[in-house]
């Protein structure tokens, strides 16, 4: 676990999360960094809300090769400043997946456009492994509902954008 003298502000002048730090969860504690020049999560929220908008964030597991599959995450009706967030944290806009079988196409799709991230592995990947992967995207579900208007609710597991 990190030791934090003193917590670190976002832009808008607000603290990390101490939780982040109290939870001994690197990934977490990582993604706070990375995203310290945009407001904080609630600010994020809170600009959110006013746009009128409800981020959904849907995680799946894909095959993307006979021999490759991936955890998936895809989020949707973002704007700034969760744009600028999910940019800094390795997401990148893709169209929508549309299910298992076929990932989320070109990023010119724009009525479907998603920020996605990919956690690849070899389908001959030990399952200690694949469990420790999950574990990792648990603890980053965990950081980006603080981003999200509704919260874990807004997080689905095994749907894809508009099947939920």
């Amino acid at each position: 676990m990190s030791m934090v003298q003193q917590l670190p502000h976002y832009i808008c002048g607000h603290h990390h999360p101490l939780e982040a730090y109290q939870q001994a969860d690197d990934h977490s504690q990582t993604l706070c960094w990375s995203a310290m020049t945009l407001p904080c999560p609630n600010c994020c929220t809170q600009i959110v809300q006013t746009l009128d908008l409800n981020p959904q964030v849907y995680v799946n597991l894909q095959q993307l090769s006979s021999s490759l599959t991936a955890f998936v995450i895809e989020v949707s009706e973002v704007s700034q400043p969760l744009d600028g967030v999910l940019s800094l944290t390795g997401y990148v806009q893709r169209a929508a997946s549309i299910d298992e079988l076929h990932p989320g196409g070109d990023i010119f799709d724009l009525p479907n456009a998603v920020w996605r991230k990919e956690y690849w592995f070899d389908n001959d990947t030990e399952p200690m492994h694949v469990v420790a992967l999950l574990r990792h995207l648990k603890q980053e579900m965990r950081w980006l509902e603080t981003y999200l208007p509704q919260g874990m609710r807004a997080i689905h597991f095994a749907d894809f954008v508009g099947t939920a």
